[in-house]
């Protein structure tokens, strides 16, 4: 952003309705001059009709053998609650061969169905509608359901044993696009419930147990603007040795649109909950390390920006400082040195595939691609638009992301290769302060 578009940003940006508009008519007016559709360093695979969904999981398995994804079979518009999508994963070279091994009803185009591998099992789990309810699915690549889970997931630890599970129903009133069309919340007229919130659940026996509930988590540090406004959980993500794990606590005024976010970490067995030193906002975020978190967020000391944030302290610094000035979603390499990472369309609906280097503070821009209108949709509850949304494989050389320069939107891998210290190909490079 310049500054003042950030300036404008700033202005408006708990001002959901106003800002959307602002956006709207600003990117309307920059159509008239003519972009590229797609500038990139690297040639990259594209495999149109499917997406992955969000960033803060792998769609390669274990041995990289695989990449799962999501195949379309429903119009550019809201889900409804009988649309589905096929799920199943390319294999062979450069992962060009598609298996759908089944459809679920359980999905939205940011997120997809929660699909993600069950640890080193070969297996895979998502999300699912069945009777009257959510719940988990697990497949193995033969296209055999092995087990029925009886909660829905958000994040499977890295050894596959538990799951995280949340609300989709109350995440689709908080925030359409990020919850499921179909199934009916029990405590649709408590602002704050106690039953609801998050819970874990155990793999092999199916149990789960409500770890926090959303009321307890409102006790703790309240701020003046919870009162009157719904909460809800979301977001959650596994640390890499699994012990720990991070989530999101929303609330919104739904008279105003307003939405304010604060972000948690625990132990899995509930001891340890730590609220991060945020204000107001955090957006995504991604483990670096066992300690470590990295958000793109708000602090009293420097606004919105990525930080490196110490787990259980008041510790963080900024990182990128003058060469971020947007959101994205990060993911950090294997070895902790390289995040890649994304931003939301500009003015002139580019969006950029960006490789940031932690221990030198240099931004490469790898690829830049203009989005189609076609994307953005009329309405405040129209939310069906392509993030780049990238994600490292497991060995940290090639990135996956999902992609609508094209008009279709699609599944792409890009290789980068062994790094090693070596510095990437660029369109643009920038040196943070």
């Amino acid at each position: 952003m310049t500054k003042i578009e950030r300036m404008v940003y700033r202005a408006v940006r708990d001002h959901q309705g106003l800002k959307r508009k602002i956006r709207d008519a600003y990117q309307c007016i920059c159509d008239l001059i003519p972009t590229s559709g797609v500038r990139s360093a690297y040639q990259f695979a594209e495999r149109r009709g499917f997406f992955f969904g969000f960033h803060d999981k792998s769609p390669f398995s274990m041995s990289d053998e695989f990449l799962l994804g999501h195949r379309e079979a429903t119009p550019l518009r809201m889900p409804r609650a009988d649309d589905h999508v096929g799920i199943g994963y390319f294999l062979g070279p450069e992962w060009l061969r598609f298996r759908e091994v089944c459809r679920t009803r359980a999905w939205n185009w940011h997120q997809g169905a929660m699909l993600q591998w069950l640890g080193a099992s070969g297996a895979f789990v998502f999300n699912d509608f069945v009777g009257n309810g959510h719940v988990t699915k697990v497949y193995d690549v033969k296209g055999v359901c092995r087990s029925v889970l009886p909660a829905p997931i958000g994040a499977v630890s890295p050894d596959g044993s538990k799951a995280l599970s949340y609300d989709f129903v109350r995440s689709n009133r908080g925030m359409p696009g990020y919850g499921y069309a179909n199934g009916s919340d029990p405590d649709s007229d408590k602002l704050i419930p106690s039953r609801r919130g998050l819970s874990v659940l155990d793999v092999s026996s199916g149990r789960v147990d409500l770890l926090y509930g959303v009321e307890r988590l409102a006790r703790i540090e309240p701020e003046e603007s919870m009162a009157g406004c719904f909460h809800w959980v979301t977001h959650c993500q596994f640390s890499p040795s699994g012990e720990r794990f991070g989530f999101f606590h929303r609330w919104v005024d739904e008279r105003s649109g307003s939405r304010w976010t604060r972000m948690f970490s625990s132990s899995v067995d509930g001891t340890g909950l730590h609220l991060f030193p945020t204000t107001r906002m955090v957006s995504h975020f991604g483990w670096r390390d066992d300690r470590h978190v990295v958000a793109y967020a708000r602090t009293r000391q420097f606004d919105d920006q990525y930080y490196l944030f110490r787990d259980l302290s008041g510790e963080f610094e900024v990182i990128g400082a003058g060469v971020f000035t947007s959101d994205g979603h990060p993911s950090i390499s294997r070895d902790g040195r390289w995040m890649i990472t994304d931003t939301y369309p500009d003015a002139f609906r580019r969006q950029y595939l960006i490789l940031f280097d932690l221990k030198e503070r240099i931004r490469y821009d790898l690829a830049s691609f203009k989005l189609p209108s076609k994307f953005v949709g009329s309405g405040p509850g129209d939310h069906w638009t392509v993030d780049l949304h990238p994600r490292w494989n497991r060995e940290s050389t090639v990135v996956c992301f999902d992609c609508g320069y094209s008009g279709t939107r699609s599944l792409c891998t890009l290789a980068l290769g062994e790094l090693n210290g070596n510095s990437p190909l660029a369109i643009k490079t920038w040196k943070a302060a």
